[in-house]
């Protein structure tokens, strides 16, 4: 009934918002909150370093936060939903209001703004930022001693308009299971940014991208792969792809463990050789279609 990646629900401890779901004696917890103050962390799928990277939260991303225990937070991801544990120290209770998204793959903070200054970190396309300031040269003040280059956000509230072009950015990144940043990132999370930018929300892994229901994404049972269209989603069992033009897939493939273009029907039968068999599912979003 509950999917630990969608629903925070433990045997010991469950979301409050959940209670009408659960037996009457089961523990609840009204979540919290809290907003990532690192430029990216892992979200892990239990309270350890050592295990697997389930996902990763960037900077100015919410959640809730449901425990705080031994250096971790159980927590959920407002924006896709997805729970996990986030090391505790990169998570702050002082939520600011954003006011910009970063649109370059990449941009460094700097202690003034001067991009021969010191330079305190690097963010990644989609963290969030409270601009306070700007100068005439071109820097947007987003914090004490911390410039980035204006040129590189956009406003919060402004969206592109094609996903295939903003997949097209993160070409050759380095493929990262549970990865959702410009230093590297996985098939699902490629898709997940590609939209997102566009201002359509997408669930994080590429199983609950294929079966989740989403208005603006109509399923064409039944399709054979060779009727894809530009920006359609490919599905496979534990992968997914974009269509990057009729005869072409743009994918963060595992296989060449980097963001690659590869032509569509040497990618299908190098897929099903592998195991995976054929497509199972091919979803054309509607963008632009009133949806």
């Amino acid at each position: 009934m509950f999917d630990p990646r969608r629903h925070a629900v433990r045997p010991d401890l469950a979301d409050s918002r959940l209670t009408d779901l659960l037996p009457d004696d089961h523990p609840v917890v009204d979540g919290a909150v809290e907003q990532v103050v690192a430029p990216v962390v892992p979200i892990f799928a239990q309270p350890s370093a050592s295990v697997e990277r389930a996902s990763e939260a960037l900077l100015g991303e919410r959640v809730m936060v449901f425990e705080d225990k031994d250096g971790f937070s159980w927590c959920q991801l407002l924006s896709d939903g997805y729970v996990g544990y986030i090391p505790t120290a990169a998570l702050s209770p002082e939520v600011v209001e954003p006011t910009h998204r970063v649109q370059a793959l990449r941009t460094f903070v700097y202690a003034d703004p001067d991009y021969k200054s010191g330079v305190s970190a690097a963010l990644f396309m989609g963290a969030e930022v409270c601009v306070h300031a700007t100068d005439a040269d071109g820097f947007a003040r987003i914090g004490a001693g911390e410039w980035v280059f204006a040129d590189h956000l956009r406003p919060i509230s402004a969206v592109e308009t094609d996903p295939v072009a903003v997949a097209a950015l993160f070409l050759h990144t380095p493929y990262l299971w549970g990865g959702r940043s410009s230093l590297g990132l996985d098939c699902s999370a490629l898709t997940q940014r590609a939209f997102a930018a566009c201002g359509l929300a997408l669930p994080r892994d590429s199983d609950l991208q294929e079966a989740e229901p989403v208005a603006w994404l109509e399923d064409q049972p039944g399709a054979q792969w060779t009727a894809a269209e530009r920006g359609d989603l490919l599905f496979w069992p534990g992968h997914v792809a974009l269509v990057d033009a009729p005869d072409r897939l743009l994918h963060a493939s595992a296989n060449a463990m980097a963001v690659v273009r590869e032509p569509l029907a040497q990618a299908v039968a190098r897929i099903e050789a592998s195991g995976l068999g054929p497509p199972r599912l091919l979803r054309h979003p509607r963008i632009g279609e009133g949806a």
